[in-house]
């Protein structure tokens, strides 16, 4: 009782702000992603608290559209609009519509066509609908470079509150779930998720974001940001999550790749690298004895996490060669892969841990080709109008992808919204560069 009286004062507190001002709304969402750990029922739909922020701050700002703007709810407004060449600004360029409307289309149809209808519309409308609405009033409100660093920053609160969390848990052991876990020799933090590897896929993309601060002669908060990256670095280490490490070096060396002054650099450390992989026998020899333990289809007991990925990632290849165009649909993979299951001591997942074909088990071929041709047509926005923000939010987005290699960094409440986020970001530096505004009220006024 007590719970759901602090949930509704919280969320009228937050009606009230975002009412004054829709970017105070943003802030406080991007500020606290995890709060999607506190799940309560709306009458009898299952919802989460950073659902209830989305769902408030998109309403208010259609209601602020309307009032101040004479934005309309009619489709038959709408479809006349659509027909004429000018029908009003919109921040999101022409080059993403279309991979976002055919994301939109494809996750519909993998709800309407999955085995559990009433989970997979609770994903649908998590990790599709409710991050798309975040990016919508988030493109529309957000035009200024300051909003963009206070918004970063932000992100950055949120990694040093789980670093402060991390670095107890590691310390004392306490509140680690699982006794393995909490065990000093072998202890992995966890923090307020409840297991290791999600603060690392949280963690690892804004450390990169905030990397960007560190290059600004004027910044008043240089000592924050030094300390949101170390705990953020500290958090992925005690996570012992490989995956992550891997990807925030993929991610820093892009950062140093994209960068004209530390692109030599960064190549030289890479080639030397590569050599001294080359001519280092015990190197080769691990990768080789690796590989051929990997090749195995029946699992030892003491399978090591990679060896269970790439036998996951085998059966769940054969799943979808026998239904390539719907896959799994959404909330339906654990059941369409049992049959291809092999090793009964090995659970199974509720994604195949790889971002492609997390992608294309649960919205099929079609929201696999839309997820890969929205990623092309980020990477080319990025790369557009010089340098700056846009290098850091690709360099991101690469750590992102390759931790997706062998995880899910996407289908999870704050994981969607902290993708969207890094699109949503790269928008509005593009409008900035180019020197859009997204939104004049002089203008708007005379519609």
């Amino acid at each position: 009782m007590y719970t759901y009286l602090l949930i509704i004062l919280f969320l009228i507190i937050f009606t009230l702000l975002t009412w004054k001002n829709v970017r105070w709304g943003l802030f406080l969402i991007t500020a606290l992603l995890p709060v999607y750990l506190i799940r309560f029922s709306l009458i009898t739909i299952p919802t989460t608290l950073l659902e209830a922020m989305i769902w408030i701050l998109f309403i208010i700002w259609l209601v602020k559209m309307k009032k101040w703007y004479g934005l309309s709810f009619s489709p038959a407004i709408w479809l006349r609009n659509l027909k004429k060449k000018k029908s009003g600004y919109n921040p999101i360029p022409k080059i993403l519509r279309l991979p976002i409307i055919l994301l939109l289309v494809a996750t519909t149809i993998a709800m309407w066509s999955a085995p559990d209808l009433r989970s997979a519309s609770g994903i649908w409308k998590a990790y599709f609908i409710d991050p798309i609405m975040f990016l919508i009033v988030l493109v529309y409100t957000i035009n200024t470079k300051e909003d963009l660093k206070n918004i970063i920053r932000l992100l950055g609160l949120t990694v040093l509150a789980i670093g402060i969390f991390a670095l107890i848990q590691k310390l004392t052991g306490a509140l680690i779930p699982n006794p393995f876990w909490a065990t000093e020799e072998t202890r992995r933090i966890t923090t307020f998720f409840g297991y290791p590897n999600a603060n690392a896929l949280l963690v690892a993309p804004i450390i990169i974001l905030t990397l960007i601060n560190l290059f600004n002669k004027k910044n008043k908060y240089l000592l924050l940001d030094i300390l949101i990256i170390i705990f953020g670095l500290l958090t992925v280490i005690w996570s012992g999550s490989t995956g992550a490490l891997i990807g925030l070096t993929a991610g820093s060396l892009a950062l140093l790749i994209f960068y004209p002054k530390t692109r030599l650099t960064a190549l030289l450390i890479i080639l030397a690298f590569s050599l001294g992989c080359n001519f280092y026998p015990a190197f080769k020899e691990k990768v080789s004895n690796q590989l051929a333990i990997a090749s195995q289809i029946h699992l030892p007991l003491g399978a090591t996490d990679l060896h269970i990925r790439m036998q996951q990632w085998r059966e769940t290849w054969i799943m979808l060669k026998d239904q390539p165009i719907l896959g799994s649909r959404l909330a339906g993979y654990q059941t369409a892969v049992t049959p291809y299951h092999q090793n009964d001591h090995v659970e199974i997942y509720l994604y195949p841990h790889n971002f492609f074909l997390n992608f294309w088990a649960e919205t099929g071929l079609l929201g696999l080709i839309a997820v890969i041709w929205l990623l092309i047509a980020f990477f080319r926005l990025s790369y557009k109008k010089g340098l700056g923000l846009n290098i850091c939010l690709a360099s991101a987005m690469i750590v992102v992808l390759v931790h997706g290699l062998v995880d899910v960094p996407y289908f999870k409440n704050d994981l969607s919204v902290l993708f969207w986020l890094l699109i949503g970001l790269t928008i509005i530096d593009y409008n900035l560069r180019r020197g859009a505004r997204v939104v004049e009220s002089g203008a708007l006024e005379k519609r």
